[in-house]
């Protein structure tokens, strides 16, 4: 086995977590130590040897699992395949976005105004930086060809076509799940209630559009098993390796965001808060395990029986600061909104969409970081209602004319 040393001083530029970073240089040690080793396999050279930890347990596996491989194939750092991965991604997906909402839109001004507006976003996300940005370069890339297509669809070849397309999406939508949990979700949510409710076909064929989304998007998900299995069956075979039941924090999430708000039982946005809460009652729990979230979760349950108000109240602030930030964000499309109404299917499936990213805000914390996708939303939605709005005062003035 060669000896190499994790690269500590590897440059991540935009940011990412300091957690992603060390996966990211024990996946890729592992990769050049040790070839036969399956993908999302850690290694770390310790003073008592290679110690070795399974990759994706506790966090997305998408990123351990693709970025070392990109950089082993183009002979980059580290940090240098995060900076191509990332500036590509978001090139690509605002590339796509812009020609889809610049054939959608109407008003020239509009189009001038949501430019200014995407520009905003764009500052917003590279100063973010890390997986975070996946939803925001979704909703901007698809929602434009979404509304322009899934809207009072009535051509039976048109939708045999949609087929192909809304399974390759599936696909992409899996991945970006695989890499950012829920990254994704909104989206789809947005693209089923189009679907469902603002196409002309029999209901069968939407049903089979449905399916053909959803089955693409569990691609992704039945390959990541077979290397999660791959990865507990070369670990188990370790000597001194032992095995731990961990999963993605939820609880662990939750219990930190109820620190939004001062307060009085030590509550912080802070892991070791947390951790400090399940060492007091169960020392031995190890991170994210099944015991160390419930221990969590109970906590979480007795202080809403205990003081409901405060539990309420904190909900509220982060509930105030989301609407501030949609206001901000949607601005003059607001009121365009409520002046001018769009047909309810396609304010449905903004409301679901909104409404979902909005929960890792609410839940967690009103971040930038966990609020992208929100942002995202917001912006189109504001430009979409504007550019309506012009439109139905336009058809008003036409018609008194007339």
């Amino acid at each position: 086995m060669t000896e190499l040393a994790i690269d500590s001083l590897d440059t991540f530029f935009p940011r990412l977590m300091p957690a992603r970073q060390w996966d990211l240089q024990a996946a890729k040690y592992a990769q050049n130590a040790l070839p036969s080793a399956p993908p999302l396999v850690g290694m770390q050279p310790t003073d008592s040897g290679i110690s070795y930890r399974a990759l994706g347990a506790t966090d997305d596996a998408g990123l351990p699992y693709l970025l070392p491989k990109l950089a082993n194939l183009l002979h980059l750092s580290l940090g240098e395949a995060w900076t191509l991965w990332f500036f590509s991604i978001l090139l690509l997906s605002y590339a796509l976005g812009i020609y889809g909402m610049m054939r959608l839109l109407t008003s020239p001004m509009v189009k001038v105004f949501y430019l200014s507006h995407l520009l905003i976003v764009t500052v917003l996300t590279v100063m973010v930086g890390d997986v975070y940005a996946l939803s925001a370069c979704l909703a901007i890339a698809a929602v434009p060809f979404a509304l322009r297509f899934f809207t009072n669809m009535t051509d039976d070849r048109r939708c045999r076509a949609s087929l192909a397309v809304l399974f390759g999406a599936g696909i992409i939508f899996g991945w970006a799940h695989v890499i950012r949990s829920h990254a994704a979700t909104g989206l789809i949510l947005f693209i089923i209630t189009l679907l469902l409710f603002a196409m002309q076909v029999s209901w069968l064929k939407r049903m089979i559009l449905i399916a053909s989304l959803l089955f693409g998007f569990l691609v992704p998900q039945f390959y990541m098993k077979t290397v999660f299995d791959a990865r507990d069956a070369f670990l188990s075979a370790q000597v001194g390796y032992r095995s731990l039941a961990r999963q993605h924090p939820f609880w662990h999430s939750i219990y930190c965001g109820l620190g939004f708000l001062s307060n009085d039982y030590g509550l912080a946005y802070k892991d070791e808060i947390a951790e400090k809460m399940v060492r007091q009652v169960a020392p031995h729990a190890e991170f994210c395990s099944p015991e160390y979230e419930t221990v969590l979760k109970l906590a979480v349950i007795d202080l809403i029986k205990e003081d409901p108000t405060f539990v309420v109240l904190t909900l509220l602030a982060k509930f105030g600061l989301i609407l501030i930030y949609f206001c901000l964000f949607a601005n003059v499309g607001l009121f365009a909104a409520i002046r001018y109404p769009k047909p309810w299917q396609i304010e449905l499936a903004f409301v679901l969409a909104l409404g979902f990213n909005a929960l890792f805000g609410l839940l967690v914390m009103p971040r930038f970081s966990y609020l992208l996708g929100f942002i995202a939303f917001a912006v189109l939605y504001s430009a979409v209602s504007l550019d309506d709005a012009l439109r139905q005062r336009a058809e008003k003035a036409v018609a008194s004319l007339q």
